[in-house]
């Protein structure tokens, strides 16, 4: 999907201008905003606990544009809350490689590397507030020699993104 470059822009077609971006659950449900399905045949059972890991290996398109993948836990969650799943039965990760990995910088470091702020700091920090795991490979961090300690202070770091798919499989969690 092409974006502006000062647009958020999700998998639903949501835009969300940066400049007017809200920070925390207001963030969440704007960002994860999705159609309303009324009565559902096949609803989500609030009884079962969901645990849902997502690859996002794509960066921005631009240094100034979001990583759109980050998009979709905050669709999950909003979704989960409109489907009466309490959020304590919801738990998700985000395994970051590829391109992606540079979104986990801290703002100087960002700003140093690409001449801008880092657009995705303000949905990551609501994200990791409301419960997501963000975990970044370790073989991209080196790979694309981005300094780990340059990291948002909330990413786990991992060896490698298969170590930390599995892992996550085995903790339970479907990977997507």
């Amino acid at each position: 999907m092409a974006c502006a470059r000062w647009m958020v822009c999700v998998g639903l077609g949501v835009a969300v201008s940066v400049a007017q971006a809200q920070t925390g659950e207001a963030l969440i449900r704007k960002v994860g905003a999705s159609n309303v399905i009324a009565a559902p045949t096949f609803p989500a059972n609030p009884a079962l606990e969901y645990k849902v890991a997502w690859d996002v290996t794509e960066g921005p398109t631009t240094p100034d544009s979001v990583t759109v993948g980050f998009a979709r836990p905050a669709n999950f969650l909003v979704m989960a809350d409109d489907s009466k799943v309490p959020r304590s039965k919801v738990k998700l990760a985000i395994i970051v490689h590829g391109t992606a990995t540079r979104s986990l910088l801290q703002n100087a470091a960002y700003r140093a590397a690409t001449g801008v702020d880092n657009p995705n700091t303000a949905l990551l920090q609501a994200l990791h507030d409301a419960g997501v795991r963000i975990i970044v490979c370790g073989q991209a961090l080196v790979n694309r020699k981005v300094p780990r300690d340059q990291l948002l202070p909330f990413v786990q770091v991992s060896i490698s993104a298969t170590l930390a798919r599995a892992t996550l499989h085995a903790e339970g969690y479907a990977t997507f």
